[in-house]
């Protein structure tokens, strides 16, 4: 077991408690078979089974078993502004459920502030009450908008929006790990959300963005471009604190592998007509992609009209879908595969994982997730998955 430090407090000695037990237990062997596991499915190659990733529902946690139950889960409120806390959650919402599990979870960590990274650092006023997620309020005129797009004020890429709390959590989470190093082979510390183009435009323009793809193209186009450049420059910063073990290959800023260097959060591009996307969109998002070295986009809700558009994009490796059902995945699916472009976060029923059907209908380019009822359902459901 890892000494701790006798100058610590009682919060941090008890994160060491934590991280001595994930020293010991950790498997280092797992954790390289199911890198090899996402190396195949990712390239639509052969592969023994796609990846199962359990994962409890939206802003739930799997009730862990003894004696992992007895460390503190801090309040969304305190981890948010503590980077101890918000270590110590992601821990155990993440790390120790795919290390007892054995499932094919990446075991990462990331500095949660939110999805308003780069909306908050454009000026955009933001809150966080309670423990709710943060939010922004859009700038609230056109005239600040154009301010934006227009590039008036450089960015505080130190300590603006909320970056100060991200770089300063990211940078605990390195020191902390230096002292436990089968825990830091192991864990992956990913890259914040920076949202995409799209996203962070509607965050700060509004409702009002959509009328304006019709009304004003031109600074659309502009405030569009903005974000890229402000986008770039964070992901830089960024990249510096990130342990992706597959890089560049895939990154683990979801709770699974997505192909690529940066996932892009697409969700206000459902809105929009493929015409639109592949016009007003598409330019923006693949220049962002091309820049990095590829990368994933990500939507949820029905997208499917987006499909062929995106495929279509230049540095576009995988999909990443927040409600597939919604959705029909098996022509998506032949879409996909045909053009080695895998898809993230199919979640067949309960039943098709146990009997083998879902093996049997996406042998691989895809990543299985599972929403279990407790920990005994999770561990009866990816024992029978990778049995049979």
């Amino acid at each position: 077991m890892t000494p701790v430090n006798s100058m610590s407090t009682p919060k941090e000695t008890e994160l060491d408690r934590l991280l001595a037990m994930i020293e010991e237990h950790v498997d280092l062997d797992h954790c390289r078979e199911v890198d090899r596991r996402y190396r195949a499915t990712l390239a639509c190659e052969p592969v023994d089974r796609p990846p199962l990733v359990v994962r409890p529902p939206f802003a739930a946690q799997l009730r862990l078993p003894a004696p992992w139950d007895a460390f503190t889960l801090f309040p969304h409120r305190q981890a948010y502004n503590d980077p101890v806390a918000m270590m110590q959650n992601q821990l155990l919402g993440s790390v120790v459920p795919g290390m007892l599990l054995k499932d094919d979870h990446p075991l990462l960590i990331r500095a949660d502030h939110g999805t308003i990274q780069i909306a908050s650092l454009l000026g955009a006023r933001w809150e966080q009450a309670d423990d709710n997620p943060p939010w922004v309020y859009s700038l609230g005129s056109p005239e600040a908008v154009v301010a934006v797009a227009d590039g008036r004020t450089a960015p505080d890429l130190e300590n603006g929006g909320v970056l100060a709390r991200s770089f300063a959590t990211l940078r605990f989470f390195h020191d902390k790990l230096a002292a436990y190093p089968r825990a830091r082979q192991a864990i992956q510390i990913a890259m914040p959300d920076l949202q995409g183009p799209l996203d962070t435009a509607d965050q700060l323009w509004g409702c009002g963005m959509f009328a304006a793809f019709y009304e004003e193209p031109e600074l659309v186009d502009k405030l569009l471009g903005r974000i890229v450049d402000v986008m770039l420059q964070v992901a830089d910063k960024f990249r510096a604190f990130a342990t992706d073990r597959l890089d560049p290959f895939a990154n683990a800023q979801h709770a699974w592998q997505v192909p690529g260097r940066l996932l892009i959060r697409n969700d206000s591009a459902i809105m929009l007509s493929p015409q639109m996307y592949a016009g007003q969109v598409r330019p923006h998002d693949q220049r962002l992609l091309l820049a990095v070295g590829g990368g994933s986009q990500h939507f949820c809700g029905n997208g499917q009209h987006l499909i062929q558009p995106m495929l279509d994009t230049e540095g576009m490796k995988g999909f990443d879908f927040g409600q597939p059902w919604l959705m029909d995945e098996d022509c998506i699916y032949a879409q996909t595969v045909a053009r080695r472009v895998p898809f993230t976060n199919h979640r067949p029923p309960r039943e098709q994982l146990l009997n083998g059907h879902a093996r049997r209908r996406f042998p691989t380019g895809v990543v299985f997730t599972y929403e279990p009822r407790d920990f005994d359902d999770a561990k009866q459901v990816v024992r029978t998955f990778q049995e049979t």
